[in-house]
């Protein structure tokens, strides 16, 4: 037969699942290796603490060094109810508890490092929380959300099963998110800036981010806040008005990013995917989310000359660690785990073809990342931030609705006192900030003014079920409403002579 490239030898091994009808069987036992495998990673990271350490090393005889995260955590978190939905884990619920009762000082011995204000160191012992000696001594606002939304996600998932330990969940995670400030973690300047760390004092240091990246998260739950949200709410248009993002364009297809000069790694908006309802449930963001996963395999295909690798995302590679994006990716490194997420699994089976679980032992957790510099690498070790899109990819193969009917739920147009109800309250917030530029809560639209249009959002939304909304606020009777109707169009009509 002679040589045989090793990319056709691969695509010959895709072609063996495919012939036959076989493509269903071969998808079947690839899957549910995978998850397996995932699930042992997800078991080893979880310390007898309770705590998440933050990376795993790969090779079985070397140990692990890694301290514990709450970024980690909240990954965890998803990961257990998905392994529970799966019902490949009995007692997926009591870990579940066993990490929240860490991460909120009720575990004996265990006392996570936090700031005034509650954010979370980000490197954390991982016997009792202190601050390990010889890892960077930030407190993470990212950290901080990432394990909140965890939380969330694992309370909505153990509530809809009906696990006789929801309730206990359900308090923690109610502690925990109470626990933290995350409207201090936006920057005063009130443009947008999140900061990337936090002081132990209170109140945030040094450099923050502009709109758009991960940091989304972050000012979605600061304005589930209520009476603590002011931050937020000022800066709310400039992470959830996809108009205003930076982008970058490839091909025709715009993408988000937070400098027009650069485009963004895959992960920003892959865990916005998995852990912001405000992002999945949007339909510009999904657009974007998709636009992303296409950019980057159009990126691979015509500048790089891959046959089916693509992915490129923050993670490990041959020089370190690194956030991989089009045209900013040293080593070449591709990872199978942003392909997952992006729900390309017909290019997962080709990477499994290249990595057949038998053949090394540092692939007992699952597909790993590969560099075409040195296609002899392997990583020393995986992140649970950055791996287990793997797992959450594969889980969606299997339930596309899984992630979207647990994610924290999208906050309404008309919501403008962030309570999760459109009501008569509501409409008072906005009939007292009317033609405001600076109280924003009432900007439906975030187009920067409340005004006509926003009431017109909290009309189509509201659904009156008595006579009083919360906290007795009168609703607006149908004469009113009419009245304010009509003075929604002078000023409508004014507006345009202008």
């Amino acid at each position: 037969m002679g040589y045989v490239p090793q990319a056709t030898l691969a695509l010959l091994t895709v072609m063996l699942f495919i012939t036959d009808g076989a493509i269903a069987q071969g998808l079947e036992a690839f899957r549910t290796d995978q998850i397996a495998r995932l699930q042992n990673y997800v078991l080893d990271a979880i310390q007898p603490s309770g705590l998440v350490r933050d990376s795993l090393v790969l090779n079985p005889t070397q140990n692990n060094f890694h301290p514990a995260t709450p970024d980690a955590a909240g990954f965890a978190l998803l990961s257990l109810a998905a392994f529970d939905h799966l019902g490949t884990l009995p007692g997926a619920d009591q870990r579940v508890v066993d990490i929240l009762r860490a991460y909120t000082g009720n575990q004996p011995g265990v006392d996570p490092a936090r700031s005034s204000d509650g954010h979370f160191l980000h490197f954390l012992d991982v016997t009792d929380g202190g601050d390990p000696p010889g890892w960077d001594d930030s407190y993470s606002p990212i950290s901080s959300a990432l394990i909140v939304a965890g939380a969330q996600f694992a309370q909505s998932h153990f509530e809809l099963t009906g696990s006789a330990l929801a309730p206990q969940i359900g308090a923690l995670t109610s502690e925990l998110t109470s626990s933290i400030d995350f409207d201090a973690a936006i920057h005063p300047s009130l443009d947008g800036r999140v900061y990337l760390d936090m002081t132990a004092s209170g109140g945030g240091a040094g450099a923050a981010v502009r709109p758009w990246n991960e940091y989304q998260l972050v000012v979605s739950l600061a304005l589930r806040q209520q009476e603590n949200n002011e931050r937020a709410v000022a800066v709310r248009r400039h992470w959830f008005n996809p108009d205003l993002a930076p982008k970058s364009s490839l091909g025709g297809l715009l993408t988000l990013t937070d400098a027009p000069q650069r485009f963004a790694p895959a992960f920003w908006v892959q865990q916005a995917q998995f852990f912001n309802g405000d992002f999945r449930h949007n339909a510009e963001f999904q657009t974007y989310f998709e636009n992303q996963g296409e950019s980057d395999q159009l990126y691979s295909s015509a500048v790089l000359d891959e046959v089916f690798r693509y992915g490129l995302t923050a993670g490990v590679s041959p020089d370190g660690y690194h956030a991989d994006r089009l045209f900013d990716h040293p080593g070449e490194v591709f990872s199978p785990e942003a392909v997952a997420a992006w729900g390309d699994i017909q290019t997962l089976l080709e990477f499994a073809a290249e990595q057949p679980p038998s053949t090394d032992p540092r692939y007992r957790y699952g597909l790993v990342r590969v560099s075409d510099e040195q296609p002899n690498w392997v990583p020393n070790d995986a992140g649970l931030v950055d791996h287990l899109f793997l797992l959450y990819g594969l889980i969606e193969s299997l339930a596309p609705d899984f992630f979207s009917q647990r994610v924290f739920s999208p906050l309404s147009e008309g919501d403008f006192n962030f309570d999760g109800v459109v009501d008569a309250a509501d409409y008072t917030v906005w009939r007292d900030r009317l033609q405001t530029t600076v109280d924003l809560a009432a900007d439906a639209n975030l187009d920067g003014i409340v005004d006509s249009a926003d009431w017109l959002s909290w009309s189509s939304s509201y659904a009156p079920t008595s006579a009083l909304g919360p906290e007795g606020a009168s609703v607006p009777a149908p004469g009113a409403i009419t009245l304010v109707a009509w003075a929604v169009g002078v000023l409508l009509a004014s507006r345009c002579r202008v």
